[in-house]
């Protein structure tokens, strides 16, 4: 097979120093980067933020653009007003289609002003940008969560036209693709019609995800990792939380990530103050922080209402914390019940956490056994070297 040397990804989503707030598409990229630099291979990215910038980080080179709506009033003007008119809607998708053509000429002057060569180039699903990949570059579409899918299976709502008529269009041109989980294929395929994907599990560093000696368990502490939302599952951990206080007056519940307005919800929804008083916000930490914080819990639960895949997930079952969660597939595919975590539906979360709290061989148990999965499925290695060889075969 051919070796791969120069490696781009179009995203619009990069964890940097100039981007440090990103979804967990931005994580996976800046990760999965970092490893492909490991074994020698040039990696560039080309990213739309809010900024314009270049810098090199972590042997990564990111080139970013600003957003092309908002860097263009007029047509930002354009896409909002057709978007919310019946009659103009076939102008309102050629106003994006106009987008994706933009952004392909910038990259495509991009790489002729820096003689730059690629042999395949990577993007994420979200917004139908492979509709931007110049058509002289083979690429692959990794599946980490299209608005299509939020919108149908999630429930997200006011979604732009625009945007799932730019990813059934991408699909429709695209011929290799990723897939995330079973799960993500199965609904993918069901949605997009798309034939052939390759499934490769997302992958976390292990080495960096790891128990930490001697750290301070907080007794009867439930933790939550993720940015709060009513999709993520919040009010679900918070409900659970109160019936456990009433069996375990010690008990703690502690939010990592972005907290929008649950700071006020419990303020307005829970009248007992020493209740509020044990309910701790500690919004977005960078990794170590994050691993510090973790390594305290004495269960972590995850409630969302839908996900493809969570590497928040495979990073707590990495540093050997047991796991409550809720009753999804792609959760499902992960948690084998009672061996490596609990899956709980929505009402008797507070149940699954108390046989945690009570029967310490078990949480040693599940603990155990979690970390061992992490090790042998879903270790970042095993994801670049099949995403490597998938490339070669792409090319």
């Amino acid at each position: 097979m051919k070796e791969i040397k120069n490696v781009l990804i179009v995203t619009r989503e990069y964890q940097c120093s100039r981007t440090p707030k990103v979804g967990g598409t931005g994580v996976f990229y800046k990760n999965l980067c970092a490893e492909l630099v490991k074994r020698g291979i040039s990696v560039h990215i080309f990213l739309i933020s809010k900024y314009t910038f270049d810098i090199e980080e972590d042997g990564v080179k990111i080139h970013s653009v600003k957003d092309i709506f908002k860097a263009n009033p007029l047509l930002e003007l354009l896409r909002s007003f057709t978007g919310k008119v019946k009659a103009f809607e076939q102008i309102h998708f050629k106003t994006y289609l106009s987008e994706k053509k933009i952004i392909s000429d910038t990259i495509s002057t991009w790489i002729r002003k820096n003689n730059l060569h690629f042999d395949i180039a990577e993007t994420h699903d979200f917004d139908g940008l492979a509709l931007s990949i110049p058509k002289t570059i083979p690429y692959v579409i990794r599946c980490h969560g299209s608005w299509s899918v939020l919108e149908k299976y999630f429930g997200y709502k006011k979604v732009h036209k625009g945007r799932v008529f730019c990813e059934k269009a991408a699909f429709k041109e695209s011929k290799n693709i990723i897939t995330i989980s079973k799960y993500n294929e199965t609904i993918n395929k069901s949605l997009f019609d798309i034939k052939n994907p390759r499934l490769i599990y997302n992958g976390i560093d292990e080495k960096f995800y790891k128990p930490e000696e001697n750290a301070e368990i907080i007794p009867k502490s439930v933790f939550y990792l993720g940015n709060l939302s009513f999709e993520k599952g919040a009010e679900t951990v918070i409900s659970a939380f109160i019936q456990l206080k009433k069996k375990y007056p010690e008990a703690s519940l502690h939010f990592i990530g972005n907290p929008n307005h649950y700071p006020t919800y419990i303020t307005e929804h829970i009248p007992d103050k020493e209740t509020q008083n044990s309910i701790h916000f500690y919004g977005n930490k960078p990794g170590p922080e994050i691993v510090q914080l973790i390594s305290k819990a004495e269960v972590v639960c995850f409630p969302s209402k839908g996900e493809n895949f969570s590497l928040s997930l495979l990073e707590v079952m990495a540093m050997q914390k047991p796991v409550v969660c809720s009753s999804i597939d792609s959760f499902k595919e992960i948690i084998q019940e009672p061996v490596n975590g609990f899956i709980a539906e929505e009402g008797n979360f507070h149940e699954k956490i108390s046989l945690i709290f009570e029967d310490d061989d078990l949480r040693n148990r599940i603990s155990l056994n979690a970390r061992k999965l992490i090790e042998t499925r879903f270790g970042i290695d095993k994801m670049v070297d099949e995403t490597i060889r998938y490339y070669q075969e792409i090319i």
